[in-house]
């Protein structure tokens, strides 16, 4: 843009003065993390006051801002739908005009952009245009600010004359016409945005950090706080990504017309057939915070015009001694959902049909923009993390019904539905929490080209890693990732009775050892990719009895890489603080036999879980980045790259380095240390509140260094106490080993 400097004008409040707020409210906003370093030595922070003569400013500040500023851009409203007229009117008139004398004595000055409204025009019925043009007003607008300003005009009477459903909207109208009569030679622009929220991509999807407007309708109804709406579920809510508006600014700054020209007039909008109904924007707020659950459960009992019915079910759910008015509802809460049923009506039950010469691309999905505005609001306003969002578990607060979440989700045949409601009741019983990094799988999955066979690609600790995978992607369908066809040793098939039943749930039988094709197996495979399906298999053919990543089976990769066209391969690290299978993966790196297969163990184990005598800690999934499976790839490469990446996806949590450092005190080194050694060194320490057992085997202990244990390979001692931790590690013959990944099962 050409840009060389930037007057910020910002008024002191209570003890900030206005560098201070700048630092504090502006600079420090994730909205410009991604600038440049040292961006705000190109800002300048002008102290003022736009409701001041003159903008209160300093003369010498004053002389320099006339004297290069080229562009005077007006942002600064009350958006204050109650605010009384009077003080309606000085906030968004007065400045308008106090800003307009500072444009005009502006000597280099190309344009005024003054920021309005596109509810300036008042509705005049569904579906009739609504042009960039002034609105009308029913008596001059000077006649009518000075009736404001000495007194005399009656606010419900003046809004009732003008169609205005507030002071906000009557005020930014009577802002628009007094800035084009007075304007003079000043080349004026004004952009009317509709409601703004989120931004749609820059700086990043989601950003938001206002609770104004359509965000305080999604926080409320979201967290299941809001349960009676006034609102006409068919009517489209105009509702404008806040990028978008952005650009908007810009292109009205970037446009000039000679001195005294016409004043140009802009929507900022969605426009009506990019606008999402009422009912559509509450079906995807439900959906997301159905699986991103606040609060209490998203619910609407009532959704239309004012009435007895809507007063019944207000009465019900939010007042506080309402039948079923939740806890949560009191004070600001119950005040909020109040002051949203009371000023909105007039937006929810209509719909503006809002003609725009520069209207949004052809790629604006408002089913899709709702759902991220969802996302940002999560994120970004209710302080929530994607990287761990709890799946499973005791912390989970459940589904409102297990069975009827499971017959609510869009994909799964009934074999798979009745084996998640069941997986859900032992998830529950067994692990404290299943988290999930979501932020990594969509990255994972954005990275993938479209037309790509996936092929997801897990860590092998548990037999627990054949359900979780599939449960993930049946519980959150908007990953994009198909549940998938899992692969297991043949040895599963030969089971009774659970032969069958992990048939019915996607699984395909595996023979272990033999190293010469198998044209069955790879018609199979091509068969289930050729319809669009996806696969699972595990990298290290079994379970890792130590955790050490073992030496990857290349097999299937070979019969994937056969189908002929690139696969993704999704690496998934799965973390466990505890498996099931401990105690005998202790016996078996001691020496003793394998255990045969035998279906009583697993009922067994499962009785004892349902009744709450299994406790296994936590669980966490990650997706690491895709790695691409080509005809014409190295297959070892591939095997390695694999590897690498569900190594690094692996987490440590503060159960194994409590008990690690129990079994193998080093001195110097507490939990605090080493997990502060790992975050340094890029590893993520997971916290657990799962204590360690007083039985637990020694050499379980010990194999709990392989969570972490890759984030030093190739460290150097830097004191005393990382050369100690580094000998338990590796062996006294370190320092300096660089080993590589996958590897035999370390023996007793």
């Amino acid at each position: 843009l050409g840009v060389e400097r930037v007057y910020v004008i910002i008024r002191p409040k209570g003890p900030f003065g206005a560098d201070e707020r700048f630092t504090r409210e502006v600079a420090s906003s994730p909205c410009l993390s991604g600038l440049p370093g040292e961006w705000t030595n190109a800002v300048e922070v002008v102290t003022g006051s736009l409701g001041a003569p003159g903008l209160d400013l300093d003369p010498a500040r004053r002389e320099a801002i006339t004297a290069r500023a080229t562009h005077v851009v007006h942002a600064a409203a009350a958006v204050d739908f109650g605010l009384p007229l009077v003080e309606a009117a000085r906030s968004n008139v007065e400045t308008t005009l106090n800003l307009l004398e500072l444009a005009r004595a502006c000597r280099s000055l190309r344009r005024f952009v003054s920021v309005s409204t596109a509810y300036v025009t008042p509705h005049t019925g569904n579906g009739v245009p609504i042009e960039e043009t002034l609105a009308p007003l029913p008596v001059p607008a000077d006649e009518l600010y000075r009736s404001i300003l000495d007194g005399r005009a009656v606010e419900n009477e003046l809004l009732a004359r003008t169609g205005h459903p507030n002071t906000y909207t009557l005020t930014k109208s009577l802002a628009e016409h007094l800035v084009v009569a007075r304007r003079g030679e000043v080349p004026l622009a004004i952009v009317r945005p509709s409601i703004i929220s989120a931004s749609r991509r820059h700086p990043f999807p989601g950003w938001i950090d206002s609770i104004a407007g359509f965000a305080s309708f999604v926080i409320l109804l979201g967290m299941g706080q809001m349960r009676a709406v006034i609102a006409d579920p068919d009517a489209r809510l105009d509702i404008v990504p806040v990028d978008d508006v952005v650009s908007r600014i810009l292109l009205a700054c970037q446009s000039s017309e000679p001195n005294g020209g016409a004043p140009v007039i802009r929507h900022a909008v969605a426009g009506l057939a990019s606008s999402a109904t009422v009912y559509e924007c509450w079906e995807q707020i439900r959906d997301f915070f159905t699986t991103h659950r606040i609060d209490y459960q998203p619910s609407v009992t009532y959704m239309g015009p004012p009435g007895v019915r809507f007063a019944l079910a207000d009465a019900l759910h939010h007042r506080p001694k309402g039948l079923w008015a939740p806890r949560a509802r009191r004070g600001k809460m119950q005040a909020r959902v109040a002051q949203l049923n009371a000023a909105f009506p007039y937006f929810t039950r209509r719909s503006f049909a809002f003609r725009a010469a520069v209207p949004l691309d052809d790629g604006f999905d408002p089913h899709r923009y709702v759902a991220q505005v969802c996302s940002g609001v999560y994120r970004h306003v209710l302080g929530r993390d994607d990287t761990g969002w709890l799946l499973a578990g005791r912390r989970h607060r459940g589904h409102r019904g297990d069975a009827r979440w499971v017959g609510r989700q869009p994909h799964g045949s009934p074999m798979i539905r009745a084996t998640a409601w069941a997986s859900t009741k032992v998830l529950r019983r067994s692990f404290e929490r299943v988290t999930v990094d979501l932020d990594s799988f969509r990255a994972a999955r954005a990275a993938a080209p479209d037309d790509s066979p996936l092929v997801i690609v897990p860590s092998h600790r548990s037999y627990f890693d054949f359900v979780l995978c599939s449960y993930l992607f049946f519980a959150r369908p908007d990953l994009g990732i198909p549940i998938p066809y899992v692969a297991a040793a043949t040895e599963f098939g030969r089971i009774p009775v659970l032969g069958r039943v992990l048939n019915a749930l996607h699984a395909f039988y595996v023979a272990r050892g033999p190293r010469r094709e198998n044209k069955e197996l790879a018609h199979r495979v091509h068969a289930i990719l050729r319809a669009g399906k996806t696969i699972e298999f595990f990298i290290e053919g079994t379970r890792s009895r130590s955790r050490a990543f073992l030496s990857p089976k290349r097999g299937l990769l070979r019969c994937v890489q056969t189908y002929g066209k690139t696969c993704t391969l999704l690496p998934v690290s799965i973390t466990y603080d505890r498996v099931p299978e401990e105690a005998s993966f202790a016996r078996e790196l001691a020496g003793a036999p394998k255990p045969p297969m035998r279906l009583g163990a697993l009922v067994a184990w499962t009785q004892r879980a349902l009744r709450g005598k299994i406790d296994l800690g936590r669980v966490h999934l990650a997706c690491g980045e895709p790695v691409q499976l080509g005809p014409h790839s190295d297959v070892h490469a591939v095997s390695r790259d694999v590897i690498a990446r569900l190594e690094d996806g692996t987490v440590t949590t503060t159960y194994h380095l409590r008990t690690f450092l129990a079994a193998h005190p080093i001195d110097g080194v507490d939990v605090k240390w080493l997990r502060r050694a790992i975050e340094q060194r890029g590893g993520r320490v997971l916290d657990s509140t799962l204590a360690s057992p007083s039985d637990l085997h020694p050499l379980t202990a010990a194999s709990y260094k392989y969570q972490f244990a890759h984030l030093f390979r190739g460290d150097h001692p830097s004191d005393d106490r990382v050369r100690r931790l580094l000998e338990v590690l590796f062996g006294s013959g370190y320092p300096g080993a660089t080993g590589g990944v996958g590897q035999a099962e370390p023996a007793a």
